[in-house]
């Protein structure tokens, strides 16, 4: 499951990342044609990937070492996809053509949902050619059309948080928010309440979703909440999980409020085990609970907001410093946008997986170890948890050392279990271990985030930043050398860098061709008006800026005129412009303030240095 979601998250970035470009790479007919190609050597792969291991089990090769290999396929195979997918979006460059669709360039939702549409669809074909396999393995009687709606419904299910998050974001262009909310640092916290919201409430739909029932009166079912009641353990109800048609052998625990709180069983587990086992596994589970693994999973998730926050900005800028990538960002053509695309997402698919695999995956394999031994204390002996684990590994295809990223192998859990048994003292280490490493992580994520949150206000991300930004107006001044919009960004970049001459150049050009725009006007009064001598020119600031604010008086161009009021001595004609400027509620509101505050103490100056220069009485 989670080896999926990972999958999914990494679809959704490289879906997400391309931009198309204004025309396509390839004429439409070319580009299905490929496309169809691609997806049937995909099918035809997946296809004799899984009659191979048929062969193999009508061979009579071991039953665990189809099951290995199986499950390994089933591991490999998306990723496969998700080169396809990549060869799709990359190389046909297909959202040329979807950027058609209703909605498909507005909202995140609508692109999202194609993408991972797409992505579901080449899994579709993986499930499809798996299931002679599962059958075999797990002499499933479920039919192959509700082993492919349980994969489909089970995985759509777990896009429900995603679903969530674009929903808000699209929602989000409709409606004014506060604007503390409007920062990245505010979507994070925005984003990270939707995802608690998600944690409390959506078990309910998701359970539905899955199509569970509530677990049939029986004497399995009372012993089992007597069970849970005696140790004071509250739940909304015990479901029956029909995961891929009911077949497979698990279970699990959805939600962190005890009444939307469930304890899920599939139909071969239940078959499976005995009372006092289910009972083992329904300790297992509350350990997940009590110990709140839901939570600290949560706050992985925006740990990793967090650092994505703290680190894309640069990751780019320093990809945008490469005269070449900047070239291929810049250019028209479609296979530059497509290369520059591959190139920013690299990186960024670097980081996720590496975050996801190994640092979440180190804490879930040590959460589950944490539930299991939760589960020993709470029963009292290993043997009934370890009898469960050895019945599942049998039925699923003798899989004891089947690797994974997120759960230790079940012969490790084993192990583990035996030796706390005879040694108690390792539950307590291992509780200290797993507390211990969330401390050192969250403390170095947090210095790590810090400091990449301040070199991004650093001198020297400015400086990058206002040297990536020259290069891409430069570029676009060439494309279009009279758009007066242009000029206007052009020389704010200028200002910002403090190269006056050359601003002076760009503007006093701009002028001549749009004498009445306000930006250009605004900026040039800005110059002469704050730039050192020869560009200081506090008249002409005066007239640019009059004419600026009479043709758009916007917070930004009174803050111009009224510094220019300032220069030319007419503090009290400064100080009411400014105050024009700050009843208009600007963004920056603070910058404001600070400007009536030098206004109203330069005021004071020069009416104490008026009130001593009169003779005395």
């Amino acid at each position: 499951m989670y080896s999926q979601l990972l999958t999914f998250i990494v679809a959704l970035l490289l879906f997400s990342i391309q931009e198309p470009g204004r025309e396509s790479l390839r004429p439409p007919v070319q580009t299905l044609f490929l496309g169809a190609a691609v997806f049937a050597v995909f099918v035809l792969l997946c296809a004799w990937s899984f009659r191979a291991l048929l062969r193999r089990l009508h061979r009579g090769d071991p039953p665990s070492l189809i099951s290995l290999r199986y499950h390994r396929t089933l591991s490999r195979l998306p990723i496969l996809a998700l080169g396809v997918l990549a060869f799709d979006v990359y190389v046909l460059d297909i959202k040329f053509f979807l950027q058609h669709l209703p909605g498909f360039q507005r909202f995140f939702t609508v692109s999202g949902m194609v993408g991972l549409g797409l992505y579901l669809l080449h899994l579709t074909v993986v499930w499809y050619w798996a299931y002679p396999v599962h059958q075999a393995i797990y002499r499933s009687e479920t039919s192959r059309s509700s082993f492919l709606k349980g994969h489909l419904s089970f995985y759509s299910a777990l896009l429900i948080p995603w679903f969530l998050i674009a929903l808000v974001s699209d929602l989000l262009q409709f409606v004014r928010i506060p604007q503390v909310f409007q920062s990245e640092p505010g979507q994070i916290v925005l984003y990270g309440f939707v995802f608690c919201l998600f944690l409390c409430f959506s078990p309910y739909l998701v359970v539905r979703f899955w199509g569970c029932e509530p677990l049939p009166r029986s004497p399995v079912r009372s012993e089992l909440e007597d069970f849970c009641r005696r140790r004071g353990f509250r739940l909304g109800d015990f479901l029956l999980w029909p995961l891929y048609g009911g077949d497979h052998l698990t279970a699990a625990v959805l939600g962190v409020l005890p009444k939307l709180r469930y304890i899920l069983f599939t139909r071969g587990l239940l078959q499976l085990l005995s009372v006092e086992e289910l009972k083992a596994v329904v300790s297992h589970e509350m350990g997940h609970v009590k110990r709140l693994h839901a939570i600290f999973y949560l706050c992985l998730f925006i740990a990793y907001a967090v650092v994505s926050y703290a680190f894309q900005d640069i990751i780019l800028l320093l990809l945008l410093r490469q005269k070449t990538v900047l070239a291929w960002a810049t250019s028209a053509n479609p296979l530059d946008h497509s290369l520059f695309a591959m190139t920013y997402s690299l990186p960024v698919l670097v980081m996720l997986i590496l975050y996801f695999r190994y640092l979440f995956g180190y804490f879930m394999r040590n959460c589950e170890r944490q539930a299991d031994l939760f589960a020993l204390q709470v029963v009292g002996h290993p043997f009934t948890l370890v009898s469960s684990l050895q019945k599942i590994a049998f039925h699923s295809g003798q899989i004891e050392d089947l690797p994974s990223w997120h759960h230790f192998s079940i012969r490790q859990r084993i192990h583990t279990l035996l030796a706390a048994h005879e040694d108690p003292r390792l539950i307590a280490a291992h509780n200290r271990k797993l507390l211990r490493s969330a401390v050192i992580f969250f403390a170095a994520l947090g210095v790590l985030s810090s400091l990449g949150i301040r070199f991004q206000q650093s001198v020297t991300v400015q400086g990058w930043r206002h040297e990536v930004r020259l290069h891409i107006l430069e570029k676009e001044l060439h494309l279009e050398p009279r758009n007066p919009d242009l000029y206007m960004a052009y020389s704010g970049v200028l200002l910002e860098k403090k190269r006056f001459s050359d601003a002076a150049v760009v503007l006093e050009r701009a002028l001549k061709f749009a004498p009445d725009h306000p930006g250009i006007l605004n900026n040039l009064a800005w110059l002469y008006a704050t730039a050192p001598p020869p560009y200081n020119k506090p008249k002409e600031a005066l007239d640019l800026a009059l004419k600026a604010a009479t043709l758009k008086p916007d917070p930004y161009i009174l803050d111009t005129l009224a510094e220019a009021y300032f220069i030319n001595g007419r503090i009290r004609d400064a100080l009411v412009i400014i105050r024009q400027a700050i009843a208009q509620k600007p963004s920056n509101l603070d910058y404001y303030l600070e400007q009536e505050r030098r206004f109203l103490e330069a005021l004071e100056k020069e009416e104490q240095g008026g009130s001593r220069s009169k003779p005395g009485t």
